[in-house]
C-alpha cells in the first residue's frame, strides 16, 4: 500500500464541507473516465458542483442529507437521479458503480463508538463495481480513533491504494487527506497490530506524499452501467422535495382530458401494498404501462325494477362497491389522454 494523503478543504455550513475547487483539479489528474461514459456516484453530493467538475460527461447519481442543497443538484440536470436523505436510509444496487466520490460528514454517530467517516466508506464499497475506483476525502483525526480497522477494510477491499495528504496551506489549515483504490473481491487480510500501528502514524503524522497535478493519469475507471442502476432510492419522506415534485400534477392535468383535471393527483410510486391491492383486484399480470396515480373504493346503490308473484311492480335497491385505478400512460390514447381508468 503506497500512502498518500490528501486534505479536503472546506468551509463548515451545515455540517457540509464542500471539495475546494483548487483541489479537484488535483484529484481529477489521476484519474481517466471511459469515453462511453460510467456511472458515478456521489453519496454526499451537496450542489453537485464538485463531483460534476471532477468528472464531466458520466452518468451521475447524487445524495444529499440537505433538502435545499439536493434540490439545486436536482436543478442542474446533470444527475440521473438525485435523493434526499440519509446515505444510511437508501437502498441501491451493489456492485453498480464505476466511481464513486466519498465526501462523507465528519463526526461522530451519535451515541459514540463509530464515526460517520467508516460507516459512509463500508457502504459505499458494497456498491462500487469490481474494477471500479474510490476517491474518499476523509479528516486525519479518522486515522487517530479508527486507523486499523480503517486500514484493514481498505487492504481488504481494495489494491492499488494511494493515500496522499493536500498541498500546503491547506494541509496544515485542515488535516485532511484523499484516499484512492480500486475495487477488488473482499478478501481476509492478517496484518499484525505493530505493522497496523505504523501505517496509522505515518499517515497521521503526515509522513505521506503530497497530492500533486499528475502528468498523466494513475486510475483509469472502467465503463460499467453506464446511465442504469436498477435500484436507488431512499426511505425517507421530505416534504419540501415532495412539493417540489408536485410539479408533476400540472402537467398531467394539461394533458389529460377536462372530466378528470380537478381530480388527479400526484403520482406515487408503485409500491408493495398498492401491488397487492391490484393483484387482488386482477388488474396485474405482471406489468404496469406507467405509474400508479390513484387507487379508490367507490360505493354506489344500484336500483332496479322487478314484477312480484301477485303481478305488482317491487324497486330493488342494492348496494355495490367497486375499485377504480387511475394510471399514467407513456403515451396518448386514442382519445389523446394520458389517463387511463380502470373499474
Amino acid at each position: 500500500m503506497v500512502l498518500c494523503l490528501s486534505r479536503l478543504a472546506g468551509q463548515k455550513d451545515l455540517e457540509f464541507f464542500p471539495t475546494q475547487d483548487t483541489i479537484i483539479p488535483l484529484i481529477r489528474s489521476y484519474l481517466s473516465f471511459p469515453e462511453e461514459g460510467t456511472t458515478v456516484l456521489d453519496p454526499c453530493c451537496a450542489d453537485g458542483d464538485a463531483v460534476l467538475q471532477l468528472c464531466p460527461d458520466q452518468f451521475h447519481f447524487g445524495m444529499e442529507l440537505n433538502t435545499t442543497r439536493a434540490l439545486q443538484a436536482k436543478a442542474t440536470n446533470e444527475f440521473i437521479q438525485v435523493l434526499a436523505g440519509p446515505f444510511e436510509n437508501s437502498t441501491i444496487s451493489n456492485r453498480a458503480f464505476g466511481f464513486i466520490h466519498l465526501n462523507p460528514p465528519y463526526d461522530w454517530v451519535a451515541g459514540g463508538g463509530d464515526r460517520y467517516e467508516e460507516i459512509f466508506l463500508y457502504r459505499a464499497s458494497n456498491y462500487l463495481a469490481h474494477g471500479g475506483v474510490l476517491e474518499l476525502l476523509v479528516p486525519v483525526s479518522l486515522f487517530q480513533y479508527k486507523g486499523a480497522e480503517v486500514i484493514k477494510h481498505l487492504l481488504s477491499n481494495y489494491q492499488d491504494i494511494r493515500i496522499y495528504k493536500y498541498p500546503e496551506p491547506e494541509y496544515q489549515l485542515f488535516k485532511q487527506i484523499v484516499v484512492f483504490g480500486v475495487k477488488k473481491p473482499s478478501e481476509r487480510i492478517t496484518a499484525t497490530p505493530e505493522w497496523l500501528e505504523e501505517q496509522v502514524a505515518l499517515i497521521t503524522t503526515g509522513d505521506i506524499p503530497v497530492l500533486a497535478m499528475q502528468d498523466a493519469p494513475i486510475y483509469h475507471v472502467p465503463a460499467i452501467n453506464p446511465g442504469m442502476v436498477k435500484v436507488f432510492r431512499c426511505n425517507h419522506y421530505d416534504a419540501v422535495l415532495a412539493r417540489s415534485e408536485s410539479r408533476t400534477l400540472s402537467i398531467l392535468q394539461s394533458q389529460s382530458m377536462p372530466v378528470l383535471k380537478d381530480q388527479l393527483t400526484a403520482p406515487y410510486p408503485l409500491d408493495k401494498a398498492s401491488l397487492a391491492l391490484l393483484a387482488v383486484g386482477g388488474y396485474v399480470d405482471g406489468k404496469m404501462p406507467g405509474h400508479y396515480l390513484l387507487g379508490q373504493y367507490e360505493n354506489r346503490e344500484v336500483t332496479s325494477h322487478d314484477i312480484d308473484d301477485d303481478g305488482s311492480e317491487i324497486t330493488i335497491t342494492q348496494k355495490k362497491s367497486s375499485t377504480i385505478f387511475r394510471v399514467l400512460l407513456p403515451m396518448p390514447g386514442p382519445d389523446g389522454s394520458r389517463i387511463l381508468t380502470i373499474v
